[in-house]
């Protein structure tokens, strides 16, 4: 790796939004060099920042080896992004390469419209009938602790939601009582077709950690996460302060010299393309 390759890294690890602006000015078969060589959790904080377009356009010039291992390290809301983007060719070869359970909760999102509280949930989550008692509950969720976070979700026969109760509510009490004796009844939910400013302004999150979706017959779908509703305002928050930012990120003398890097490296790219097509000219 060349040292302005090194120094392109480095501004990318410090100022990744502004850095990435410059990288899809590139030819994308520069970018999938970048990636190539980068580390897979290094190349998913690339991928995570660049435009979801940009970045169909460049996972299908990677293996698909290292295509799979960047969407399997992206978070799951940015890997589903990509996928809305990508051609259905491509979108079923990475899917069958990665964790099946992550795989599984990107074509459930993909259902849904983009943006939607359907598309932002977790499917994966532990649902259980108001009629098990505390103990059968508990043995429930030592099969399958990674379905059960802070909160469990109880649903009727027809799986509509009718009541949640958080973790330790549960392990503090009776194993004798049913789950319908503990619940929460009517919680917190939001309806999987909401949009983004209905999310970000329901009451639901001043109390809970985790915000249920339903579709409209109220049949339980799984949950939105609070990072996820962290992550979406500070993208409005990023969107509002766009321009302040830039204007703020010119002045500073740190960042000036991070474009300086990045822009070096574009033009070493270019030159390395050119002397590569030089070569291939004398050679015939």
């Amino acid at each position: 790796m060349t040292l302005v390759q090194e120094l392109a890294r480095h501004a990318l690890a410090r100022h990744p939004d502004r850095a990435t602006m410059v990288l899809e000015k590139l030819d994308e078969t520069e970018v999938v060099r970048l990636l190539e060589r980068s580390r897979p959790t290094g190349a998913a904080a690339i991928v995570e920042r660049l435009s979801p377009h940009y970045t169909a356009a460049v996972l299908s010039g990677l293996s698909p080896e290292r295509a799979a291992q960047i969407l399997d390290a992206l978070p799951v809301v940015s890997a589903t992004r990509v996928m809305r983007r990508t051609d259905h060719e491509l979108r079923e070869a990475l899917l069958a390469r990665i964790d099946p359970k992550r795989a599984r909760t990107i074509r459930t999102a993909l259902r849904f419209r983009q943006g939607s509280a359907g598309a932002l949930m977790d499917p994966d989550v532990l649902a259980l009938p108001p009629e098990l008692s505390t103990r059968e509950a508990l043995q429930r969720v030592r099969k399958t602790p990674e379905l059960a976070r802070y909160n469990l979700y109880v649903v009727d026969q027809t799986d509509r939601l009718v009541g949640a109760l958080n973790l330790r509510e549960l392990l503090l009490a009776r194993g004798r009582l049913q789950l319908a004796d503990l619940m929460t009844r009517e919680p917190h939910r939001v309806v999987a077709t909401a949009d983004r400013a209905s999310l970000l302004a329901h009451p639901g999150w001043k109390e809970v950690h985790a915000l249920p979706v339903v579709d409209e017959a109220d049949v339980f779908l799984g949950v939105i996460r609070y990072r996820v509703f962290r992550q979406l305002e500070e993208e409005v928050r990023a969107a509002r302060s766009d321009d302040v930012d830039t204007s703020a990120a010119l002045g500073q003398v740190i960042a000036v010299g991070a474009w300086g890097l990045l822009d070096a490296f574009s033009g070493a790219a270019k030159l390395e393309t050119g002397r590569k097509a030089g070569d291939t000219d004398q050679g015939r």
